[in-house]
């Protein structure tokens, strides 16, 4: 009798101590799980804000992605994403994406385009936004003369001081704010490659 006795006992202090070792492993299991799980959202050491300006002059930090980086000798290549306008639909305003080089000596822009790079071999550029304002104005048009004119060979200095990307919106066109946003992702832009550049 006394054997069935010490035979039951330790039937039950088998499942009591097995049950307990079991919650325990579960234990683990949670914090294993729980320290595994991704964090929330996905950082980007590949991105950056630049200020966004909209049609009624509100401004906005908006990110910009690098979505390409390449160091030449002389150049760094980039193709950059970000927003343009936001004043008007999706069916006519995407993101648009810049093909920019950065001369590492002078801090020079040496090619941007929203179409071919500069070997002119590929296509790596994108321009996301309206061909013509609600006016008609050939905004895109426009926007190829200012890259021309106030882009092309220009400084970090320069492209920094540039004061009617300041003051109204686009005093340029008239009509769009795409020349103003090109001049505020691209002084973005030059922070990011000062922080990945040294330039001694």
């Amino acid at each position: 009798m006394k054997i069935f006795r010490l035979m039951a006992i330790a039937l039950v202090l088998i499942f009591v101590l097995g049950a307990c070792s079991s919650e325990a492993g579960a234990e683990k299991e949670d914090t294993s799980a729980e320290a595994a799980a991704p964090a929330k959202g996905i950082t980007l050491e590949n991105a950056f804000y630049y200020t966004h300006v909209d049609g009624h002059k509100k401004e906005t930090q908006i990110p910009a992605v690098v979505l390409f980086e390449y160091e030449q000798l002389k150049t760094v290549r980039y193709q950059v994403a970000y927003i343009a306008c936001t004043c008007r639909g999706p069916e006519v305003n995407y993101w648009s994406v810049a093909n920019v080089e950065i001369n590492k000596s002078d801090l020079t822009i040496d090619h941007i385009s929203y179409y071919e790079d500069s070997t002119e071999h590929y296509v790596a550029g994108m321009y996301g936004d309206s061909t013509e304002s609600w006016d008609g104005t050939p905004v895109k048009e426009l926007f190829d003369g200012f890259i021309q004119d106030n882009i092309l060979g220009k400084s970090e200095s320069y492209i920094d001081d540039y004061q009617p990307m300041h003051g109204n919106v686009d005093t340029y066109t008239g009509a769009t704010v795409t020349p103003n946003n090109a001049m505020r992702m691209l002084q973005g832009l030059f922070e990011y490659h000062k922080e990945h550049y040294s330039n001694d």
